[in-house]
C-alpha cells in the first residue's frame, strides 16, 4: 500500500506537465487569456507557454518534499514513529497534488476559454475557498494521528514532552482546522469574492487561539 501510495504520488506529480504539453502543443493558440480579475474578466493575454508554470511549481514543490523525506529517514532515531508520520505525510500530500491538479485543468479551461467564466466573478473564488477548506478539513482529521514531529502538527513547547500530551494538543487543533475550514467552504460560497479571505484569517485566528488555550488548560492540570 505505501509503495502503491509512492508511485501515484509521483504520477500526480508529473501528469500536470504532460496533459499541459500536450494541451499547448496541440490545442491552444499562441496567444492565450494569462489572467483574469476577480471580476472574471481577462485584463492580460500572453503566451501560452505560460501554461507550464503551476505545473512546473508542482513538479518542484514534489522534488522538494521527496529529498526532505529522504532526509527525515536518515536523520530519524524512532522508525516506528518516523514512518507513521511519513506515512501520514504522504497521504497530505497525494491529496494536496489531487487538488493542485484539479486546479491546473481549471487553469488550462480558462486559458483557452475565457468567455466561459468572463462576467462570472465568483466562479474562480469559490472554487478556491472549496479548495483551501477541504484542506483545511483533511489537515484536522491527520493532525490528530500523528505523533511528535518537526514538520506538521500543533508544535507547543508544553505539548512535545510526551504522546498523550501532543494528543490532547493535536486534537484541539485538529478540531479548529476543521471549523476553519467549513468557515472557509462557507464564506467563499456566500460572499462570492475575495473577502472571503478576511473571514478564513480571522476563523484560524480564533479556533486555533481557543484550541491553544484549551490544550494547555488540559495539559497542565495533568
Amino acid at each position: 500500500m505505501k509503495r502503491f501510495k509512492a508511485i501515484l504520488t509521483a504520477i500526480l506529480a508529473v501528469l500536470p506537465m504532460i496533459y499541459t504539453a500536450i494541451t499547448v502543443f496541440f490545442i491552444m493558440p499562441d496567444t492565450v487569456a494569462a489572467h483574469i480579475n476577480i471580476h472574471g474578466q481577462v485584463d492580460r493575454y500572453g503566451s501560452k507557454y505560460e501554461a507550464f508554470l503551476l505545473p512546473a511549481i508542482i513538479l518542484v514543490m514534489y522534488i522538494i518534499i521527496f529529498f526532505i523525506r529522504k532526509f527525515t529517514m536518515k536523520s530519524s532515531t524512532d522508525d516506528d514513529r518516523t514512518l507513521r508520520n511519513l506515512d501520514i505525510g504522504d497521504t497530505v500530500v497525494m491529496l494536496l497534488l489531487v487538488l493542485l491538479n484539479a486546479i491546473d485543468v481549471f487553469v488550462l479551461f480558462m486559458m483557452m476559454k475565457p468567455k466561459a467564466v468572463m462576467n462570472a466573478e465568483s466562479i474562480a473564488t469559490a472554487i478556491v475557498s472549496v479548495i483551501v477548506g477541504v484542506v483545511f478539513i483533511l489537515l484536522g482529521n491527520i493532525m490528530p494521528k500523528t505523533k511528535p514531529n518537526a514538520f506538521l502538527g500543533m508544535r507547543l513547547s508544553f505539548a512535545m514532552d510526551t504522546d498523550e500530551h501532543w494528543y490532547i494538543a493535536n486534537r484541539a487543533g485538529g478540531i479548529a482546522m476543521v471549523l476553519s475550514g467549513l468557515v472557509t467552504i462557507a464564506a467563499g460560497l456566500i460572499l462570492r469574492n475575495v473577502g472571503y479571505v478576511f473571514v478564513m484569517v480571522i476563523a484560524l485566528i480564533v479556533f486555533l487561539t481557543v484550541a491553544i488555550l484549551y490544550s494547555y488548560v488540559k495539559i497542565k492540570k495533568k
